[in-house]
């Protein structure tokens, strides 16, 4: 494509290609996905039953409770499900707790809680029970439990007894990978169905859905693409007051919103209050109206960012030390589990995402607090740590998540035994396995299309929007372009492993940037240096302009 004026629709014809959707009916529903081509939500076996429930519980006058998970898509579920339960005039409360607390999803402690408040029914939201007898406890108090949630789980002899809304657990809803807050909306839809009531209701709300959707990195097709795509159309005018006040905040109020800004930008903010704050501050701030409330709760994420950040590089950097002390770093090690009394349970599932990146191999970090230990773990393609997990429930308090992210306690009498099992059951992943890890660096990061970045022009950014949104299942569109050369670079991040500044071709010049690759760079050399990139291009609001920046995925050093 290089040198030739580019056309979008050649693009499109080899990426379609590319990405096996080969029918104009496929090539519809990818690139204009529409309202209409969302599931029956009654294809869920209870579904029915639930809505009864839900209808019964209002009509006798008890208080609905909506029970969320602590992460970014329970708070965004939760807090979609208490506005449109609200705008239809049920009586409902929330409640998120906190990472901190020790026991996972509705307790016996919560019940008497939400009983305590006149609590008829509970709904959870990305998350479940604490135990089956829990959930007879409240129904021995009147009280009933409904559970929506999309993680992967062993069914158990007593499911059948429980209400549940979980794709993964479902014969006939087809679609399994709906986020937390994309079952909430189904949930809502059905009710939407049932009472006849007006769409909008729940559409005026995708952004909402869309936000826990990215940050739980579900794939980006059939479901999931028409609330992101649509999500992120609605954002630009959204009709939740916070949402406004933060898009304003991070001056992303006058662009066209991407799945990066939301991962990178928002989704950090909102993560922080349930990662070392008050996790039910996070469903506020999609919930409440109050200017002074809101102003307070954008303080306090942005506060908490940067402790969440500094906490972050001290367990990065403690682990590290482990690791090369250990010696865990050898090609030899096909897991590495790792433990201090001293870290954060709220932030080690971040570290535990770096070191699985750094090392290409699954990562254990748990957290002790007194005889118990909270676990954050990260797998790598074709090992599922939830599988693994399955393996020595029996040493395991908890233990529940996907394939690629899980969590679990454990006491601490039994983490020789888990270390002991699974060091010698992980597989080993070798350099030369099915990631194609490359002894040619060049061949590191594989691209779409040749296209110099003098040659970037709007055909290009048509191309990028009718494909897009981008995520897993649909990865970002990447260009190549050769002998570009850097100017006033500056590096930042934690461990300044990230960089920022000009890049030029051809006397054209824009804004780029590198996350993780400063050391890709040479500090004192790199103006002297010719460079061949991987990259994609985006628009981003300067100034109050909106520029063109480089986003760079590889970097390779002509010699």
């Amino acid at each position: 494509m290089s040198g030739k004026k580019i056309k979008s629709h050649e693009l499109l014809r080899q990426i379609f290609e590319k990405r096996n959707l080969m029918t104009d009916y496929d090539i519809e529903k990818f690139t204009n996905p529409n309202f209409l081509d969302f599931r029956n939500p009654f294809d869920f076996e209870n579904m029915d039953k639930i809505i009864d429930k839900i209808i019964k519980a209002d009509k006798e006058g008890g208080k609905i409770f909506i029970y969320g998970d602590y992460d970014v898509d329970g708070i965004s579920g939760t807090a979609f499900l208490v506005r449109f339960l609200r705008d239809i005039n049920y009586n409902v409360d929330y409640y998120i707790p906190n990472r901190t607390e020790s026991e996972y999803g509705v307790s016996r402690k919560n019940i008497d809680f939400f009983y305590k408040k006149n609590g008829k029914l509970i709904i959870t939201v990305d998350t479940g029970y604490n135990s089956i007898e829990d959930v007879k406890y409240a129904r021995s108090l009147g009280m009933d439990i409904i559970v929506t949630d999309h993680h992967k789980t062993v069914k158990e002899s007593f499911d059948d007894e429980i209400l549940y809304l979980n794709p993964k657990l479902s014969k006939n809803y087809k679609f399994k990978n709906l986020s937390g807050a994309g079952v909430a909306f189904k949930l809502a839809q059905g009710i939407c169905i049932r009472l006849n009531l007006d769409m909008d209701l729940i559409y005026k709300y995708l952004d909402i859905v869309m936000i826990g959707t990215i940050a739980d990195v579900v794939p980006m097709i059939d479901e999931n693409r028409i609330i992101i795509k649509n999500g992120l159309k609605i954002i630009k005018n959204t009709n939740i007051k916070g949402l406004s006040y933060l898009l304003n905040y991070l001056r992303l109020n006058k662009k066209e919103m991407t799945t990066t800004d939301v991962s990178y930008y928002i989704s950090p903010l909102i993560n922080s209050l349930g990662r070392v704050g008050i996790s039910k501050v996070g469903a506020d701030f999609f919930i409440k109206e109050d200017d002074f409330d809101l102003y307070n709760i954008i303080e306090d994420m942005k506060t908490l960012n940067k402790e969440r950040r500094s906490l972050e590089k001290i367990i990065y950097d403690d682990a590290m030390k482990k690791i090369q002390r250990i010696g865990l770093d050898r090609d030899e090690t096909p897991i590495l589990i790792l433990s201090s009394p001293k870290w954060h349970s709220g932030v080690i599932g971040v570290v535990s995402s770096r070191l699985s990146l750094k090392y290409h191999k699954p990562v254990i970090l748990i957290a002790f607090e007194g005889d118990y230990g909270k676990a954050s773990c990260r797998s790598v393609a074709n090992i599922s740590i939830f599988n693994l997990l399955s393996e020595v429930k029996h040493l395991l308090v908890r233990y529940g998540g996907h394939d690629l992210a899980a969590g679990f306690v454990i006491h601490k009498s039994k983490l020789t035994d888990l270390k002991d099992y699974l060091i010698k059951n992980t597989p080993l992943i070798k350099s030369n396995d099915e990631l194609e890890i490359k002894n040619c660096e060049e061949e590191a990061i594989k691209y779409d299309f040749e296209v110099s970045i003098d040659e970037i022009d709007s055909e290009i950014f048509k191309f990028i929007d009718l494909m897009g949104p981008f995520g897993s299942h649909n990865p970002h569109i990447l260009f190549y372009s050769k002998n570009v050369k850097f100017r006033n670079l500056k590096t930042f991040g934690i461990d300044f492993r990230h960089f920022n500044g000009e890049i030029i071709k051809n006397h054209v010049k824009y804004n780029t940037v590198g996350f993780d690759m400063s050391e890709k760079i040479e500090e004192k050399k790199y103006e002297d240096r010719v460079y061949d990139i991987v990259y994609y291009p985006e628009k981003i609001v300067l100034k109050d302009e909106e520029v063109i920046q480089i986003v760079l995925k590889d970097i390779i050093k002509k010699i």
